[in-house]
């Protein structure tokens, strides 16, 4: 019996080689810096980030549409069931318009979800697993399900320009924040939208109530197996003192990677995420 097909996008935060080297359809959301596009995933990180740095207009936009119809109508042929674990609708209209597709594709499922990063890997692997024992899909969709549930994000920009220019808070946030002009800490929240929950003047404040954030949840959830992971931009200031804050409060960072051009878009170069989710045998 064929291993379940996955189709992923470039919000994982890994490259195109790495996700067909797994066997996964995968799908490059794009990035424009200065009128020049560019693919996520297919371009390093490191290299788009760095422009990132310096450019002047930034967007991104949905993955290529000739692309979404190929991956999709491919593993549909290629694979008995296929599930999908892109960007949450709420952020991008890439699961909205694969959900339009698979309608005449009955063995795609969209799974609509809040992971982010390596998240995402470590979730496609667990149902494949799961596959592989036999479970139904519907049955690996509400194991899914329920790790969405248990899964936090939490998001710190250290620059404003670019939480200020996209999309993602609402007007009085961002009057809130272009006044003040302190460091937010923000969380993804389950339904896929971007909510602040606090503001703090220095990167230290921000990096620790940040922490705070994520041993609150891991206690309000009564998470007892869990790990913590982290995104990162170019900024090595910011990533050491995340690392060595965590270090001196007992957060192992389980996994590294560069954040997604895609979010950096709206969060920044520098900005970093630390995520908690279940710990899962993938």
């Amino acid at each position: 019996m064929k291993k379940l097909g996955i189709i992923i996008d470039s919000f994982s935060g890994v490259s195109q080689s790495f996700a067909h080297e797994l066997g996964y359809h995968f799908l490059p959301l794009q990035v424009e810096l200065d009128n020049v596009k560019y693919e996520d995933g297919v371009v390093e990180s490191q290299t788009i980030l760095e422009k990132l740095t310096n450019a002047e207009s930034f967007l991104t936009s949905l993955p290529r549409l000739e692309l979404i119809e190929k991956a999709v109508e491919a593993a549909s042929k290629e694979f008995q069931d296929v599930l999908v674990l892109t960007i949450n609708e709420n952020l991008s209209s890439t699961s909205r318009y694969i959900q339009t597709i698979a309608h005449d594709f009955p063995n795609v499922k969209v799974v609509n979800n809040h992971f982010t990063g390596i998240q995402i890997i470590k979730v496609a692997k667990y149902a494949q697993k799961l596959y592989q024992q036999g479970l139904a899909l519907d049955q690996i969709i509400e194991k899914i399900n329920k790790i969405n549930e248990q899964s936090l994000t939490i998001l710190v920009p250290t620059n404003l320009k670019y939480i200020l220019k996209g999309g993602r808070l609402n007007t009085l946030k961002k009057l809130v924040l272009n006044t003040i002009m302190m460091i937010p800490i923000l969380s993804y929240n389950l339904d896929g939208t971007v909510g602040m929950i606090n503001l703090k003047r220095t990167l230290k404040g921000a990096i620790n109530k940040a922490i705070d954030r994520v041993e609150e949840f891991i206690a309000e959830i009564g998470l007892q197996n869990y790990e913590c992971n982290w995104m990162h931009g170019v900024d090595s200031k910011v990533n050491q003192m995340v690392v060595a804050l965590c270090n001196e409060r007992g957060i192992n960072l389980a996994n590294e990677q560069l954040t997604s051009s895609a979010i950096a878009i709206h969060t920044g170069p520098e900005a970093f995420a630390i995520t908690v989710m279940p710990k899962i045998e993938d």
